[in-house]
């Protein structure tokens, strides 16, 4: 592949390093998403995705998240603890979701995400790992 060719955002992601590198990961490896982990990149990880359901839990203690609405509508739940807020997030809307707020993405119709995610310190939950943690600890999102 030529240095500078035109890349896919849904089957190539980027890895923006600290040092200002770009820094190609093949998104369609039949084990990207289970490697992310392992691979403890630094930085931000930026792609496109497809969303066609609703997506779990999850929450950046290593920085702000951007999320930009490419195609379809939906709405990011950001969890503050005592407060949840919403945003719709279609063609053109982008949002910020604040380091260590609880975020979720609620698919009313099926689109394309543009996303610049910081890592490696992203954690996740389970819709029901979140609902019960709410109820035993109400007024918090830890």
């Amino acid at each position: 592949m030529a240095e500078h060719s035109s890349l896919d955002p849904q089957q190539t992601f980027l890895h923006l390093t600290p040092d200002g590198d770009a820094m190609r990961l093949d998104a369609r490896a039949p084990d990207f998403w289970q490697s992310l982990a392992e691979r403890n990149l630094d930085g931000r990880l930026t792609g496109v995705v497809e969303l066609e359901q609703d997506s779990h839990w999850e929450m950046h203690p290593g920085g702000d998240e951007v999320l930009v609405g490419l195609s379809g509508s939906m709405e990011i739940i950001l969890d503050h603890g005592e407060t949840t807020e919403s945003a719709t997030l279609e063609h053109g809307r982008m949002c910020v979701v604040p380091r260590d707020v609880w975020h979720r993405l609620v698919v009313n119709e099926p689109g394309r995400l543009l996303f610049a995610t910081p890592g490696p310190t992203t954690q996740h939950r389970s819709l029901t790992e979140h609902s019960n943690l709410q109820a035993t600890n109400p007024g918090t999102s830890a």
